[in-house]
């Protein structure tokens, strides 16, 4: 909060010339991997996308560099640089002598960690570093002890209620050295512990009782530090995912157990650690097959095997050309459609130069493919023959060149289909990822349709000009419509996001992993549980503490200390009457 505060400040008194405050998350970045420099334009490119574009001709080596990578060539940037104490311990020494040398003089910086994590840094014996260049420090000190003892009591009801009283004990603690002093006095040890011992309002009526805080202090317990860190990040699920009288609860703790731990792992395997959760990158949690594989039957199968029913079911199984001529052109476009895709798309836009770079790949593969189709009708004229589909009139010459028109349907589709490109979005400008989601799946409905019918169009036009080689203009018509149809969903797959999300929460649904309304989950997980944050595009869990915390635990919610049958937890009813002597709806200190 306080870099924001930051960078909202410096863009307040920012001159028209001076370097613009870009705030950076060191969580994703391994310094033995890539270079500083390097990782930083990769997340400008990420976050805003439109400094993809070439470097103008008065940038250093223009025409080699996009404008992410001159904007940090000409010190334009500013890097505010969170997260040093989240990298792995291992790496903190390496990160900081990068960061020393990545960095030229006078280059201005801001970097946040925790104090001990930089401490450490600096004392690794195996590693010789230097302080960072020029750097001053500045200490933030723990909450006082008074401000959080407010802060607590007043969220259970305001001083002096019996909601408020059941926190004496450990405000006695607060501001002290022991474990509960200790956990209590950050931010984030505060929020665990008013989830997990004020009765909320919300649960009026639910049968689950509610802890006491007074076991935070009990050491037979919380024998050290890390017990009662852990017993805060595990019971603050369960206590999220009570029962809402407001916001009615759609799934179990367990159930929401199972897919946050889900999340974190996969945001600490397949995203190396990034804090940011991105619907469109949720792909990457299964098999790339599964990915592929749908795509390809999303694409391909319908169409071909409309074309294997419309020229092939006539001649039988052993004469089947129409059928595996659809079939091979369907694959190709599903092929085409399962390539990868960055983010999402609002809208898709003509590009010339993709334009004439899949008109040639198009007709390449396109005419190999139609030969293939001419070659194999020509070989099997008898059996097409005694079908009666086949005019016997025309001969091998007459369905080659049927074969290659076949290659000029196709290339000209995929020129006209994957010319197309997305234009991408600034996520950090974006209002929420469901809005984003909505956005992307009109990107994809209205380029799957309207391009498809339009490649499709053009298919059917030279299908119909040989239909004097072939099967009459309405066949021809049918056979370009189906090119159209899978082309047109591959352009669709391959510019926007969607398709890949829907592939990735239906698998992730199947095995148990996540829900299938997913989306309305992780927006339930941000709005009424505050478990997640909303940054932009993406989501984020509330710390970064509590990503790595769930992506180590088993995926089955653990027991904890105060359960049910705990002495220490107070029934419903009496939730209840404590509730009805004060009301507890207060912002957090993260709001």
């Amino acid at each position: 909060m306080l870099l924001i505060r930051l960078l909202h400040d410096l863009i307040a008194q920012r001159p028209d010339d001076g370097p613009v405050p870009v705030l950076f998350s060191l969580a994703s970045w391994n310094p033995t991997h890539r270079p500083l420099q390097s990782w930083l334009a990769d997340q400008l490119r990420h976050t805003y996308p439109g400094l993809r574009a070439p470097a103008p001709s008065a940038a250093p080596q223009a025409g080699q560099i996009d404008l992410a990578q001159a904007l940090l060539d000409t010190r334009r940037i500013l890097p505010l640089v969170d997260g040093f104490d989240e990298l792995p311990p291992a790496l903190h020494a390496i990160a900081l002598d990068a960061l020393n040398q990545a960095l030229p003089a006078k280059q201005p910086l801001v970097l946040a960690s925790r104090a001990a994590a930089y401490r450490e840094a600096l004392a690794r014996s195996e590693v010789l570093v230097r302080p960072l260049n020029g750097a001053a420090g500045i200490h933030l000190l723990p909450l006082p002890a008074d401000q959080a003892a407010t802060y607590l009591r007043h969220d259970a009801g305001g001083e002096h209620t019996p909601a408020a009283d059941r926190w004496n004990s450990v405000a006695a603690h607060l501001g002290t050295n022991t474990l509960v002093g200790q956990a209590l006095s950050t931010p984030l040890g505060l929020f665990l512990a008013r989830t997990i011992y004020n009765p909320r309002p919300d649960i009026l009526g639910a049968p689950a009782p509610v802890p006491h805080p007074d076991e935070l202090y009990d050491t037979t317990i919380f024998p050290t530090r890390a017990a009662l860190d852990t017993h805060l990040f595990n019971a603050y699920i369960p206590a999220a995912y009570t029962r809402h009288q407001p916001n009615p609860l759609r799934w179990s703790p367990s159930q929401a157990y199972r897919t946050l731990v889900f999340l974190a792992r996969h945001l600490e395997t397949n995203r190396n650690g990034s804090p940011d959760l991105a619907w469109w990158e949720l792909h990457h949690a299964n098999p790339a097959y599964i990915r592929r594989l749908t795509a390809g039957l999303m694409v391909g199968l319908g169409p071909g095997l409309l074309l294997g029913l419309v020229y092939g079911v006539g001649l039988g199984l052993a004469a089947g050309i129409g059928l595996a001529a659809g079939l091979t052109y369907g694959l190709i476009g599903g092929g085409l459609g399962s390539a990868p895709s960055n983010i999402p798309s609002t809208r898709l836009r003509w590009s010339r130069r993709r334009f004439a770079g899949w008109l040639g790949a198009g007709l390449a593969l396109g005419l190999v493919g139609g030969l293939a189709f001419g070659l194999g009708i020509a070989g099997e004229r008898g059996a097409w023959l005694a079908t009666g589909i086949l005019p016997g009139e025309h001969g091998f010459v007459g369905w080659l060149a049927f074969g290659l028109a076949l290659g000029l349907i196709a290339g000209l589709a995929c020129g006209l289909t994957f010319g197309l490109t997305g234009e991408k979005p600034a996520l950090t400008t974006m209002i929420g990822p469901a809005t984003l989601l909505i956005q992307d799946l009109r990107t994809f409905l209205g380029g799957g349709l309207a391009y498809g019918l339009g490649a499709g169009f053009v298919g059917g036009f030279i299908g119909w000009l040989v239909s004097w080689l072939a099967f009459g203009a309405e066949d021809g018509l049918a056979f370009g419509q189906a090119f159209g149809l899978a082309f047109g969903l591959g352009a669709s797959l391959e510019q926007t996001a969607w398709g890949d999300w829907v592939i990735a929460k239906a698998y992730l649904a199947m095995w148990r992993r996540a829900p299938w309304d997913l989306m309305t989950f992780l927006q339930d997980a941000h709005q009424h549980r505050g478990v997640l944050r909303q940054v932009g595009a993406v989501y984020q869990f509330r710390h970064l503490d509590l990503q790595r915390h769930l992506a180590q635990q088993p995926r089955s919610l653990p027991t904890y200390a105060g359960q049910p049958d705990s002495p220490s937890r107070l029934t419903g009813e009496q939730a209840r009457s404590i509730h009805r002597r004060g009301n507890t709806r207060t912002g957090s200190l993260f709001d």
